[in-house]
């Protein structure tokens, strides 16, 4: 179900070729290939260089590695983890020129990850298209020390970094790339928010 009360997650966007580019590097990962390949498909017969990285690791269960690596005979840089293809988009961007062009697609937390990389290198809004793919579990930031919980389901967890029941507020913040979760029981110890899953 796609959460339409929370003002601050990201619009998202649907792939498409984008002008002016003189590399296009395209990134996804899971259920992301998806659309990775559609987008193949569009720039077919484009004259420029193209990069691909896909990462297998998928909170959906959707690989499209089989596809990708026969689409087109164009190089592929396979991760078996997000945060492997986000330390490789790095090194990449890290030698980028003017001209590129950045495509990302899969779930919210590997987009949130990745635009914080093109952001830390000045890409522009018109340099960088996003598109959601798969559910919307949340990528959480723990207030209280600093860590990060990927594919959050429940409005209350333990944090894994200081062992604090929180609560997953419903604001995202584009710079931390992730909703923001506080101490559960603030206000009266002990008395919890009602479980609940969350709309993903």
């Amino acid at each position: 179900m796609l959460i339409t009360g929370i003002k601050s997650r990201p619009v998202y966007d649907r792939l498409q070729p984008l002008s002016g580019g003189t590399r296009h590097i395209i990134a996804g990962q899971g259920s992301g290939g998806r659309a990775m390949l559609r987008l193949l498909d569009d720039m077919a017969g484009l004259d420029r260089p193209i990069t691909l990285l896909y990462s297998q690791e998928s909170f959906s269960g959707q690989d499209f590695l089989e596809q990708l690596q026969q689409h087109n005979a164009l190089p592929l840089q396979v991760h078996a983890t997000n945060q492997a293809l986000i330390e490789a988009l790095t090194t990449l961007l890290d030698d980028a020129h003017m001209g590129t062009r950045l495509y990302l697609a899969g779930s919210e937390s590997f987009l949130g990850s990745a635009m914080q990389v093109a952001t830390h290198f000045d890409l522009n809004r018109d340099e960088v298209l996003r598109e959601h793919s798969g559910t919307l579990v949340r990528r959480v930031w723990c207030v209280h020390c600093d860590t990060y919980t990927e594919n959050v389901t429940q409005r209350v967890y333990v944090c894994p970094g200081c062992g604090v029941t929180l609560v997953v507020r419903d604001h995202y913040s584009r710079r931390l790339a992730a909703f923001q979760a506080v101490k559960a029981d603030a206000e009266v110890p002990g008395e919890l928010p009602e479980a609940e899953e969350l709309d993903t």
